[in-house]
Formats: structure tokens, C-alpha cells, sequence
């Protein structure tokens, strides 16, 4: 469905995506992860779980669909970390519980994700309770190195 059919809060939410994802792709682009990793929340090894699942899953669902939306309609460009950043912000805003994961893995020579010379790769997903909003379907195989709180 284009944007303009949506409804007029799908709408705002999907301007809001637009406006946080260029914001996120700024910061990974241009300045350094000790810069801004203050601003992701409370630092803690590994994955960090909440058990409690919020309320409105339709808000959920919305600001998943916004920022799929948007990187959709940049042919993807976004990275899973900048989704996810956006995202994070997003239910920040709303004061929705959230947990940006980072993980990481070493790939064999099996043709698998782009990786760096070293064969690592990286991934980055976001959690809400124990509902994976973004980055879940390309988490497998990815061990969880740190992870970011926001209550």
C-alpha cells in the first residue's frame, strides 16, 4: 500500500522513521560509536531479557512497518544497526521498554553474510520485551556480545 493510503498516524510514524533513520545513518557514517553509544541506553554484556511485553502491540507493529517502509522505499540502504537505532529512539519517545542487541559471529567460508578481512560479522536487533520488532529474521547464528537497556 503507498504511504498515502495509510492512515494519518501510519503516516506521521512513517515520516518520523524517515526523519530518525537519516539521523542514525548520519551518526554511523560520519562520527565514531563512542560518540553517540551513550545516547543507546544502559550498557550491559550480552543480551539483556525483559519479560514483560508491551501493552499496545499495534504500536508495535507500527513503528516496525515505518521503518521497514522507509528502507524499503531507499532500496535498503538502511543497516540493521540504523534501524534499529531509529527504532529505539522511536519507542523511547512513547516510553516503550526496549533493548538494542549487537552480536557478532565468525563465518567459515560458506558464502554467508558480508563480512569484514577478518571473517567476522555483525549484526544489530531490536527487542521489545521478548518480541523481536527488527533485525530477527538474520539474528541465527549470531552470538550477543552487548546489548543497550532503555526503560
Amino acid at each position: 500500500m503507498t504511504l498515502l493510503r495509510q492512515p494519518r498516524r501510519r503516516q506521521l510514524l512513517a515520516v518520523e522513521a524517515l526523519r530518525e533513520l537519516l539521523r542514525a545513518w548520519w551518526l554511523v557514517r560520519f562520527r565514531a560509536f563512542r560518540s553517540y553509544v551513550c545516547d543507546l541506553g544502559e550498557a550491559k554484556g550480552g543480551a539483556f531479557e525483559t519479560e514483560a511485553l508491551h501493552d499496545d502491540i499495534a504500536l508495535l507493529r507500527d513503528v516496525r512497518w515505518a521503518i521497514e517502509a522507509v528502507n524499503r522505499t531507499f532500496g535498503g540502504r538502511f543497516t540493521c544497526l540504523m534501524q534499529g537505532m531509529a527504532g529505539k529512539v522511536m519507542l523511547n519517545r512513547r516510553g516503550v521498554p526496549n533493548t538494542l542487541v549487537l552480536g557478532a559471529k565468525i563465518n567459515g567460508r560458506d558464502g554467508g553474510e558480508t563480512t569484514g578481512a577478518d571473517g567476522m560479522a555483525a549484526h544489530a536487533w531490536l527487542c521489545a520485551g521478548p518480541v523481536v520488532l527488527l533485525g530477527g529474521e538474520a539474528r541465527a547464528g549470531f552470538v550477543p556480545v552487548t546489548s543497550y537497556h532503555s526503560a
